[in-house]
């Protein structure tokens, strides 16, 4: 049975056993107000207090009329029906907002009808589960509020389901634009999603002539890569070379037309992985704070890209390297402070004891070659350079505090942002850029390098420094922290799947697994308890 009839006929059906308009309407207010409460007390959810916080209020507001039964049963079943392509629209899995086939009461089935819809209200406003890290949010703590007593309102008055949804969805136009392009792969799926590109040889632009290359012409013209009137051909020819180039941009692949064995991975993700991937998307945006600041940076982890945005136009973007899958980035909601000038660099235990330690091993004199200094002596002494010490006599953990003086070859380079956190993440400057050509940048040890640290400084310094802040890092050497005129927000997000504003929908990959593992929670949310009976009436 079709989903929206299945909603109907349960709602009908469970009003047709109480004979039409049901004998609550008739009952004294005192006795509805205590089967009400009772109802609402006695039927399992998967967060009771709130729930019932939210529903007592709702029926109290309405002096405890029923809401979408007797009198009201054709606008509960037009919301009903509706709620079905509402929550597909959302990306939400519409399973959790069924409603029972039959009620003891017409009571039952008005309380069952509200949990459902104030459900549906609260996961596209706040999200399904808690934005953990481990899903690539910011932490459980960090959620917007959402008033489910104005939603539910809302509908009682007349207001249709997707009025309402519209009127809590997050508010901001990424949300908007990655629905639109959910809805374009779900029509790409119903109409049976893309064909499959067989093995075979890696295809060079232009030199390749190959019998796969029908399909992989009807592959791109699915995805909206490639005009429709080609494709025929089995050519590699320069129309398909540039829509290839055009789909590995969209995918974070180096665009060079050249389909190897990581551009043909992605070609062959279903269309069910990536919708998958949208929703997964959809829900982080749920998560994001409504207010993000009229000036603020952004960072996109999977993307490994940085934004600048001002007034809410991105005023600069630039490359980035973020942390390898060893040292993950972690995603945060957090703010800069200062900004430091030919910073030192203290380097991180992790990193002493794992890596520089074994070096020390091989090479004694590893850290006067790097131009690494032990803190614990004297600066420039022999002992701070490690002379004398033996170190295949030291254990697995390295004993001492190693520091890298200001100077061209310093890890952290001219510049360091200072953000508040208890991670030790922050963004700075580096003195090797070969890595921002690459189109895969995860390497780094966790921090954020910057392509353009001198450009960010001066946007973020103000005025005072516009155009000035190379020259005085050449001039002056010394060390200094500048605190900036005003906290700055910073958001390190993680986000796989987005659309541009020119309409195209962007992947990338799940370097972190945090997809996975949301995907897995959003599937688990979709259990619902069954209700239980409600107790006599008082």
């Amino acid at each position: 049975m079709p989903f929206a009839r299945h909603f109907y006929v349960s709602l009908t059906l469970g009003l047709a056993t109480l004979g039409g308009d049901s004998l609550a309407w008739a009952e004294s207010a005192p006795t509805v107000q205590r089967r009400i409460e009772t109802v609402i007390a006695s039927a399992a959810t998967t967060e009771p207090d709130r729930d019932g916080r939210v529903l007592r209020e709702f029926y109290r507001t309405r002096s405890y009329h029923l809401a979408w039964t007797g009198p009201r049963a054709a606008s509960g079943s037009r919301l009903l029906e509706d709620l079905p392509a509402v929550a597909t629209a959302e990306g939400l899995d519409r399973s959790p907002y069924a409603v029972p086939s039959s009620f003891p009461t017409d009571i039952e089935a008005d309380i069952s009808h509200s949990r459902a819809l104030l459900r549906l209200g609260r996961d596209i406003a706040i999200g399904r589960v808690d934005p953990d890290r481990a899903f690539g949010g910011f932490g459980g703590n960090n959620r917007n509020g959402f008033d489910g007593t104005r939603f539910l309102r809302g509908l009682a008055d007349g207001k249709t389901l997707a009025e309402q949804a519209a009127a809590v969805q997050p508010p901001f136009v990424g949300y908007l634009r990655l629905k639109e392009g959910l809805e374009r792969l779900q029509t790409i799926a119903r109409a049976g999603g893309w064909p499959i590109i067989p093995e075979g040889a890696k295809l060079v632009p232009l030199e390749a002539v190959d019998d796969r290359l029908p399909v992989l012409r009807r592959r791109l013209i699915v995805s909206g890569d490639l005009d429709p009137a080609l494709a025929e051909g089995t050519t590699y020819d320069a129309p398909v070379v540039e829509a290839v180039k055009r789909f590995q941009r969209r995918h974070g692949l180096d665009p060079d037309g050249t389909i190897g064995a990581r551009s043909l991975a992605a070609l062959n993700v279903p269309v069910e992985v990536r919708l998958r991937q949208i929703t997964a998307n959809l829900e982080r945006w749920r998560w994001m704070p409504h207010q993000l600041g009229r000036l603020h940076v952004s960072v996109n982890i999977p993307a490994a890209s940085l934004d600048l945005v001002e007034d809410g136009a991105v005023a600069m973007t630039m490359r980035v390297v973020v942390g390898d899958t060893r040292h993950p980035t972690p995603s945060m909601d957090t703010s800069m402070s200062s900004v430091v000038l030919n910073p030192p660099w203290s380097v991180p235990s992790s990193i002493a004891n794992n890596e520089i330690l074994p070096k020390l091993r091989r090479d004694p004199n590893y850290l006067a070659t790097s131009n690494l200094q032990i803190a614990d002596y004297p600066e420039d002494s022999p002992e701070a350079a490690g002379d004398g010490i033996d170190w295949n006599a030291i254990g697995k953990k390295f004993p001492y505090r190693l520091r890298q003086p200001p100077g061209p070859d310093n890890a952290l380079g001219q510049l360091k942002f200072n953000l508040r956190n208890a991670d030790d993440i922050y963004l700075h400057d580096t003195p090797n850029h070969r890595a921002f050509s690459r189109a895969y940048r995860a390497l780094s040890h966790g921090c954020i390098r910057l392509e353009e640290p001198v450009a960010l400084g001066e946007m973020l310094l103000g005025s005072r420094w516009k155009s000035r802040l190379s020259e005085n890092l050449n001039e002056d050497k010394k060390t200094r922290t500048l605190k900036l005129e005003r906290n700055i927000p910073v958001y390190l997000i993680y986000f796989t799947a987005w659309v541009d504003p020119t309409g195209e929908i962007n992947f990338r990959d799940d370097i972190y697994g945090h997809d996975r593992r949301l995907g897995q929670a959003l599937r688990q949310s979709r259990i619902q308890a069954k209700p239980r009976p409600a107790s006599p009436p008082a």
